[in-house]
């Protein structure tokens, strides 16, 4: 009982760290998950954002280059010789969406609202309407106002000749940052309108970038040489939507959506601190949430330890209690067996063993009637045993008897005749069949021998007096020796029997 006590504490100081540490990798395993289910959350809503935004701006692109060319087609039809003046352009801006308009004439001047001018023959737009084509013109520096600009351009013609063109522009600070602004849970993310080649012309955050994107962001270490290289390639691929993961770097995810049929690019740079906030948010309610499952495991031990002491005093009341019954019980019967007839085994009680230290303590039902049949003297006790303890006949005799078999055998052991008294008790029932057994061996040669006895002096009493009434019958003078103390009710029938019949024997008694 202490080697279990003992067990049972280290156990429970075992068990309890155990129970911890499970607890910690649970939540290791729960932070993980969410990080990755929240990137992969975020990324998706990203892309869908970007895409929103990017399909926005190329709305407003497509607008614009159908409104220029309007206002290029109004313009042309509303002269009345081959010539804009700077007045018109003024008119033209009170009443338009545009910030300012701009018109090239066939000469390759550039003329402004305000009257500046300066030279645009080595314009793209200058050079693509003077063929009659229109389109967008983005300007990193002008040469009248030396801001970035995205412009409009479309051919005027008039009597059917081009005598110039017309531009439409959109400061870029004022016009596409405002356009391009992003914000996440209260995080702005990168937004960046660019060329074919990624040459920023506008974004969200209103800086200006030097040269290429890609290498903006690897030179001010906002994501690592890996994302750098899937960056490029993407935008050099021209490739709808793609999502770019970022390991390491002050940005989670890249997205890039080609605009115009590839002829632009935008580019959505997502927010490390974003993802890291929703992650920080959702780990403190698991901790928390952690945190409630420790103290209601701490409240859930300190209550069954102080049950746990109180069923400890009562079991070890009990216990007691049952050491003194086995203690009473072992001084009458020396061996306990307990048979489970549904597994068609036997094992010993703790505190019992077998006579024979080589059979062992557990194991067939059969091997245990076989081994208590050896001990007996005569072979045909022996069969009588084996048929009267077989399983199929225990069961039976229980079934009509109720809850015991006693049975008492001549045994031989050490060469040493005995008595021994077996006692089968039914523990448990299933089915109305007997289940579990219990077989209890009680040795009582000494009490067997004293009835022997007892019963061989009564039979020599018995014989005594047979002989004595049938001399009486027979008329015959004999004499008789018997122990008046021990029969002496049997002598005073004598006596009186004596004293009726034959009056001589009254005078001899006397």
């Amino acid at each position: 009982m202490k080697q279990t006590k003992g067990s049972l504490r280290t156990y429970r100081l075992v068990f309890i760290p155990i129970l911890f540490l499970v607890l910690f990798i649970l939540f290791g395993w729960y932070s993980m998950e969410n990080s990755k289910r929240i990137q992969d959350q975020n990324r998706g809503y990203a892309a869908d954002s970007a895409r929103q935004i990017a399909d926005h701006v190329e709305d407003e692109l497509s607008n614009g280059l159908s409104r220029i060319r309007t206002y290029a087609d109004f313009l042309g039809k509303s002269l009345s010789e081959p010539k804009v003046t700077a007045q018109m352009l003024s008119d033209m801006e009170k009443n338009s969406n545009f910030d300012g308009f701009r018109f090239v004439d066939a000469n390759g001047l550039n003329h402004a609202a305000d009257g500046q001018t300066s030279i645009a023959t080595d314009r793209d737009y200058y050079l693509n309407g003077m063929k009659g084509e229109s389109g967008i013109s983005i300007i990193l520096e002008s040469r009248i106002t030396h801001e970035a600009m995205v412009g409009f351009y479309s051919p005027v013609y008039c009597r059917g000749d081009i005598i110039g063109v017309l531009r439409g522009v959109y400061w870029e600070k004022e016009y596409m940052q405002d356009m391009l602004a992003a914000s996440y849970f209260g995080s702005d993310a990168g937004m960046f309108f660019c060329t074919e080649d990624g040459t920023v012309v506008a974004s969200s955050e209103g800086q200006s970038y030097n040269g290429n994107l890609p290498e903006n962001l690897l030179r001010y270490q906002m994501i690592d040489l890996e994302a750098t290289k899937k960056l490029r390639t993407a935008i050099d691929k021209k490739e709808q939507e793609i999502v770019i993961p970022v390991s390491d770097g002050k940005i989670d995810n890249i997205c890039v959506f080609p605009l115009l049929e590839g002829e632009y690019v935008l580019i959505q740079t997502f927010p490390e601190s974003v993802t890291k906030n929703m992650v920080n948010r959702v780990n403190r309610t698991g901790i928390l949430l952690e945190l409630m499952l420790i103290l209601s495991f701490v409240a859930y031990i300190a209550i069954l330890l102080i049950y746990g002491r109180r069923e400890k005093k009562v079991l070890e009341r009990e216990n007691r209690e049952l050491a003194y019954v086995t203690q009473g019980v072992s001084t009458l019967f020396s061996r306990f067996v307990i048979v489970d007839f549904e597994e068609d085994a036997y094992h010993y009680v703790i505190g019992s063993k077998p006579e024979r230290k080589e059979f062992p303590l557990s194991g067939r039902y059969e091997d245990l009637v076989e081994y208590l049949s050896s001990f007996l003297a005569e072979d045909r006790d022996r069969q009588d045993f084996l048929r009267l303890c077989s399983k199929k006949h225990v069961i039976s005799e229980l079934g009509k008897h109720g809850k015991d078999i006693r049975n008492e055998y001549h045994v031989q052991r050490e060469g040493r005749d005995e008595w021994e008294h077996l006692n089968i008790i039914c523990l448990e029932r299933k089915d109305g069949k007997a289940a579990k057994v219990l077989f209890l061996r009680q040795n009582t040669t000494e009490l067997k021998e004293k009835e022997l006895r007892i019963q061989a002096e009564i039979s020599v009493a018995n014989r005594k007096k047979r002989h004595y009434q049938e001399a009486m019958i027979a008329d015959s003078v004999c004499t008789f020796d018997f122990n008046v103390t021990r029969d002496l009710l049997e002598h005073d029938v004598i006596h009186a029997n004596i004293g009726q019949r034959w009056p001589m024997f009254e005078e001899m008694d006397k």
